[in-house]
């Protein structure tokens, strides 16, 4: 009903443009596709059918990845939200999707950026005990290298809903992963 209410609006409004309907349009489907996968999360494990979906799951995944972790690091425990809602953290794949096809949550982290880009190369991992682990090919004598050591052991930060925590299995497969 919400998503007729919303295009009787778009024809009403930009029925002169028909590039602007199919943008709202777009926007629109988008939307509504990944809200249903916000409220029915175990449909973001079932593959891909179109493409369309990709970006739908994509973005259910994110928001209920950095939902659960409250927008803050599980790292680094950095957290910052701008007035406009804009996050210093990205949601990020435990297995990579390519690998898995899975944007269920429990496969997911929230991770500042460049702690994103260290766990996808392979220099950082979160274990299954809940700590942080580092590559042996990182070079502790490095004092460029000193915000990736100080990571080492550290625990990880959970959300407070335990459906949300990190899969068993894909916190196994990023530590057998970690760059040797």
């Amino acid at each position: 009903m919400a998503f007729e209410a919303a295009a009787v609006v778009i024809s009403q409004y930009f029925g002169h443009s028909p590039a602007a309907q199919q943008a709202l349009h777009d926007y629109l489907d988008l939307a509504f596709s990944s809200g249903e996968y916000e409220k029915n999360p175990e449909k973001l494990t079932e593959g891909i059918h179109e493409p369309s979906q990709l970006q739908a799951r994509s973005a259910a995944f994110r928001s209920l990845v950095l939902e659960a972790y409250d927008y803050r690091c599980s790292a680094s425990r950095l957290r910052y939200i701008t007035p406009d809602y804009r996050y210093l953290v990205e949601a990020a794949h435990l297995v990579p999707f390519a690998e898995s096809q899975d944007d269920h949550p429990t496969n997911g982290l929230a991770l500042t950026p460049n702690l994103h880009w260290a766990m996808d190369n392979h220099l950082i991992a979160p274990g299954p005990d809940y700590h942080w682990h580092l590559s042996p090919a990182i070079d502790a004598l490095v004092p460029d290298n000193r915000w990736l050591c100080e990571l080492d052991g550290k625990p990880l930060i959970l959300p407070r809903d335990s459906q949300w925590h990190p899969a068993t299995e894909a916190l196994e497969w990023r530590l057998a992963n970690l760059q040797r």
